[in-house]
């Protein structure tokens, strides 16, 4: 299992959290979070952090199951549009 390196996770949350967050967002609801909001605070080679926002403004960190181990950085991407997509639509 790959387990992303720091730098890396902070690169991809910062990319995420800014231009992304209302897929975020989805993806924590379509997770069972009641979410206003939500950023990346964390990942590993098994699950995506959340820090999810409700709408009375309480915070929740929450792990979300990537679909499938990450195997290299790559899947990172992968993954994130196939959990958005499955948020949006029902399905990947």
């Amino acid at each position: 299992m790959f387990e992303p390196p720091d730098d890396v996770v902070a690169f991809i949350a910062d990319y995420m959290n800014e231009t992304h967050q209302d897929a975020l967002a989805e993806i924590a609801v379509a997770h069972g979070a009641s979410a206003r909001s939500a950023r990346i605070v964390g990942m590993s080679g098994a699950v995506l952090t959340l820090a999810v926002i409700d709408a009375g403004g309480a915070r929740q960190d929450v792990d979300i199951p990537w679909p499938a181990p990450l195997s290299a950085r790559e899947d990172i991407r992968r993954h994130l549009q196939e959990m958005q997509e499955e948020a949006r639509f029902g399905r990947s």
